[in-house]
């Protein structure tokens, strides 16, 4: 298993499709304007802050989510408290100053989601996810991604995650990164709903690959492969 905190700045998870941060902002402080060759998603953790472009002002507070496209300029200004977020870049990337802000609007910009409901990113090649709810006693279907790795940040209730046969139990707080082709299931422990926001980077197709589980108690993919690769041998 690998997992985090989203109470550790810096670097939470990173591999050659996507790198996961998290970021604070001092009271008053500002990134900047800066921009990024990828694809950005972020979720804001505490705080409020705004989120400005050449053509606009978004306010924000925690908890609340974002995508921002590749080449935007933006800044983030916080308020009058600590403001904390995670930034995930699609693939891995840093944040580049840039001198002024777009001159004129640009198609995509930075995009505001919520967090209390199933709100996803819009869809892009270089990564797909958002929120994702599982009610008391629920369970997810066994799965995993060819070529994509997936993080899963859980922001509440109790989680029991089996990750090739391994299970361990993850609470609000915490992240997990899966590699890609690695099979995962999320069990809901908790009495109420778990939340979960969570990244798949790159956006392949199929989006999943499911299992059928043998007699002898190790589990066949049922999804055929489209990137002409050989799939891992029955496991646990």
């Amino acid at each position: 298993m690998h997992r985090s905190s989203i109470n550790t700045v810096g670097v939470l998870a990173k591999d050659e499709t996507f790198s996961l941060e998290s970021m604070r902002l001092g009271a008053g402080e500002t990134t900047g304007i800066v921009s990024c060759e990828s694809d950005l998603v972020l979720l804001f953790i505490e705080g409020e802050l705004e989120i400005k472009t050449g053509d606009r002002t978004h306010t924000v507070s925690g908890s609340a989510q974002a995508y921002i496209n590749a080449g935007i300029s933006f800044e983030i200004i916080s308020g009058d408290s600590t403001a904390s977020y995670l930034l995930a870049s699609c693939p891995g990337a840093s944040l580049l100053p840039t001198k002024d802000h777009d001159p004129k609007i640009i198609t995509g910009g930075v995009t505001i989601l919520r967090t209390d409901r199933y709100d996803r990113f819009p869809d892009s090649g270089l990564v797909r996810g958002g929120m994702y709810y599982l009610d008391h006693g629920k369970v997810a279907t066994y799965h995993s991604h060819d070529a994509a790795a997936e993080v899963f940040v859980f922001l509440k209730g109790e989680c029991d995650v089996k990750v090739d046969g391994f299970t361990e139990r993850f609470t609000a707080g915490e992240v997990l990164y899966v590699p890609a082709e690695e099979k995962h299931e999320l069990a809901n422990v908790s009495e109420g709903r778990l939340e979960v926001w969570l990244t798949v980077t790159p956006n392949v197709s199929p989006s999943h690959t499911f299992y059928q589980e043998l007699a002898d108690g190790t589990f066949k993919r049922t999804t055929p492969r489209l990137d002409g690769l050989e799939s891992r041998p029955p496991s646990a």
